[in-house]
């Protein structure tokens, strides 16, 4: 089912929070929570409003900041 959003669909609140998390990891602008669409029923990322407890569990925030670390070596070695 399509979203008159034209936004990415999650099926399951994991995949919306996993989601979540790769995008802290890979991009500056992040999205900082999710929700779950009246329209469609499916969850989406979004920018706006509070940022979402799971992202600042000390877990994830340790294995946000290691895996940006790791996409940053990667892209130097890459560009050698």
């Amino acid at each position: 089912m399509s979203c008159s959003s034209q936004k990415k669909q999650y099926y399951t609140q994991e995949e919306a929070e996993e989601a979540l998390i790769r995008s802290q990891i890979r991009f500056h602008q992040a999205a900082l929570s999710y929700y779950l669409c009246d329209e469609c029923a499916q969850f989406h990322l979004t920018s706006r409003g509070e940022k979402h407890p799971l992202l600042s569990q000390p877990q994830v925030v340790e294995r946000i900041k290691n895996e940006q670390q790791l996409q940053d070596w990667s892209d130097r070695l890459r560009r050698k």
